[in-house]
């Protein structure tokens, strides 16, 4: 029994290991992050599917609001760029099930790439939008250093809750390719 205890624990960790070096490959090569963004849902969401249709809502809101505030005044610029974005979906500590979502996201349109600017967009605008989003409980909204020990630690944060049977890394949501082709013919 101990030594199928230590065989799971072995695999868990591997596991962790390979998700921290997949995040941070995105983190260094694929995106270009920017900020860090830890937002809270209204109470009892804890189905994993209603969580991956509410985080697909909010970055189809964001995309808007986003190509909303672009700099119209650069004549002939080309296509916009939405900003590439990794999502993190866990389930709360304290044994709930409760869902919060961590969100890394490249640069906002100048407008809103304010510390102000995205405290009134998840605290005010995105909440009046999505009802899913916890109008209560509390956003944190941080810069990110690109430092290559910050990501690392980023990334380590970011896979903590990764077991074999859960992966808080929403593979279906994030997007960390180019999608101005797509979203602007």
């Amino acid at each position: 029994m101990k030594l199928i205890y230590q065989e799971e624990r072995q695999r868990i960790k591997q596991l962790r290991k390979q998700i921290r070096d997949l995040i941070l490959k995105e983190l260094t090569t694929e995106i270009n992050p920017y900020w860090f963004i830890s937002f809270h849902y209204t109470y009892n969401k804890t189905n994993e599917d209603e969580i991956l249709r509410d985080v697909a809502d909010l970055k189809n809101k964001i995309r808007r609001i986003a190509y909303k505030n672009r700099d119209r005044t650069i004549r002939g610029a080309g296509l916009f760029p939405y900003p590439k974005v990794l999502f993190f979906n866990e389930q709360s500590h304290l044994g709930t099930g409760q869902y919060h979502t961590h969100m890394i996201i490249e640069r906002m349109p100048a407008i809103l790439n304010t510390q102000a600017g995205m405290e009134n967009l998840f605290r005010k605008e995105l909440p009046a939008k999505i009802k899913s989003l916890s109008k209560w409980k509390s956003v944190d909204i941080q810069r990110i250093s690109c430092e290559d020990e910050d990501l690392k630690r980023l990334s380590s944060y970011l896979g903590k809750q990764t077991t074999t049977n859960y992966i808080s890394l929403d593979y279906i949501n994030s997007s960390t390719e180019d999608t101005s082709e797509r979203y602007n013919k």
